[in-house]
């Protein structure tokens, strides 16, 4: 009981910041989303062609899976890196607003294309990008960036307030080191589980 508080405390640390990171990450979707139906036709033309052209090379089995790791390692972590150094920064919480923003306009444009590319058979094709390409890294971009705040908050209350209190320094090096495991799982999972999965769906549903 008490291992499932301790887990229960570090993924909801505090119920105001969760519900309002998790309202920009899901503000950042939809915004990606509507971005992608206010596009000239033109442009629309464009992500499709992209999107039919990584299709096709999941098909044909021409992704280099070792690049595609290492370039979704590099984005992941830059991603994670960048939202807890901000913690340091009396006024990263401004740029860490903007940064998670960021990361759900990307994952809701993504998943608006693939589903303007192939319609209603673009769902599967959505869904298997959200549970192996982007799940993992969006609960990761969730959690350092609560945890973000939370330090910023608590390192604000240090430097005005008379009140002796801890830096909680210690679990913020800790959120670090499991979001950099995590990230590299989620990598692992976008760069070889997902093509392969996907290849499976493309066959069998023609997508």
């Amino acid at each position: 009981m008490k291992k499932e508080i301790k887990f229960r405390d570090i993924i909801l640390p505090n119920k105001r910041i969760n519900f309002f990171v998790i309202t920009v990450l899901i503000l950042g979707v939809l915004s990606g989303s509507i971005f992608l139906m206010m596009l000239s036709n033109g442009d629309k033309e464009s992500v499709i062609l992209q999107i039919k052209n990584f299709f096709h090379s999941v098909s044909v089995s021409s992704i280099d899976n070792g690049q595609a790791f290492k370039n979704s390692l590099i984005i992941n972590y830059l991603f994670v890196m960048f939202l807890w150094i901000l913690g340091f920064s009396l006024i990263g919480v401004i740029v860490n607003i903007f940064i998670t923003y960021i990361k759900g306009f990307f994952v809701g444009f993504s998943i608006s294309s693939i589903f303007l590319t192939f319609g209603y058979k673009g769902v599967i094709a959505g869904f298997l990008y959200c549970i192996f390409g982007q799940f993992l890294n969006m609960i990761v971009v969730s959690i350092v960036s609560i945890y973000s705040f939370m330090f910023s908050y608590n390192l604000l209350r240090i430097i005005f307030s008379k009140k002796r209190e801890g830096l909680m320094l210690k679990k913020y090096f800790i959120i670090l080191m499991l979001s950099i495991i995590v990230s590299f799982v989620s990598s692992l999972f976008e760069a070889y589980l997902f093509p392969n999965i996907l290849k499976l769906v493309i066959r069998i549903y023609g997508a």
